[in-house]
């Protein structure tokens, strides 16, 4: 019997529970910045549910963040940056939001606004397609 499962096997004997470290959390690929009166709407949910299809990740490599125009929190490490709103980019800029100096980070418009039409939806592809790109490996 190898020395280390010998080991848990005294371990459990002397009623000892092991505790094993979890994985550090993977990092996202992609973060996106939205208003918090707006991530809550119709338009919100349905642009969580056609964003990771469109940029090509799975729905758990987006992290969404809700945030007032007022505070915004320093963002967590992500190759990708997509900030719903110019004003709240502006918010983000002035912040100082951490976000690491060799990010793709584009700015579209707010959710409700970005799904109202055609050329509201071609304006957000516009925006995506940087972020698409470097997700799918060539913007690296």
């Amino acid at each position: 019997m190898p020395a280390e499962a010998r080991r848990h096997e005294l371990l459990a004997a002397l009623g000892i529970d092991r505790y094993v470290r979890r994985a550090p959390r993977a990092r996202a690929a992609l973060i996106v910045v939205c208003d918090r009166a707006a991530a809550g709407g119709p338009a919100a949910a349905r642009l969580r549910a056609l964003l990771p299809g469109a940029v090509g990740v799975a729905a758990s490599a987006v992290r969404w963040i809700a945030t007032d125009g007022a505070r915004v929190p320093p963002l967590p490490a992500a190759r990708t940056v997509l900030v719903l709103g110019a004003a709240l980019a502006r918010a983000c800029a002035a912040a100082g939001s951490g976000v690491p100096p060799d990010a793709t980070i584009a700015v579209a418009d707010e959710p409700a606004t970005s799904l109202r039409g055609a050329m509201a939806k071609r304006a957000l592809w516009q925006a995506l397609k940087p972020i698409a790109r470097r997700l799918r490996g060539g913007g690296d």
